[in-house]
């Protein structure tokens, strides 16, 4: 097993999830406390809450 590449893969993720963030996308978190997008959550049968507008912390 390369453990550069999958260093790689983690940091892409990050870089995705982050991404998606500031782009205003969903993302879930998950009872484990991993964060995957809406999509996957979806998929694997998680659920999600809606966190009304302005309660998170924006950069912006």
């Amino acid at each position: 097993m390369n453990n550069n590449a999958d260093e790689d893969a983690v940091a892409a993720r990050r870089r995705a999830l982050a991404a998606a963030l500031r782009g205003g996308e969903d993302v879930v978190v998950t009872p484990s406390g991993e964060v995957e997008f809406q999509s996957e959550a979806e998929e694997q049968g998680h659920t999600a809450i809606q966190v009304p507008d302005g309660k998170l912390a924006r950069r912006g």
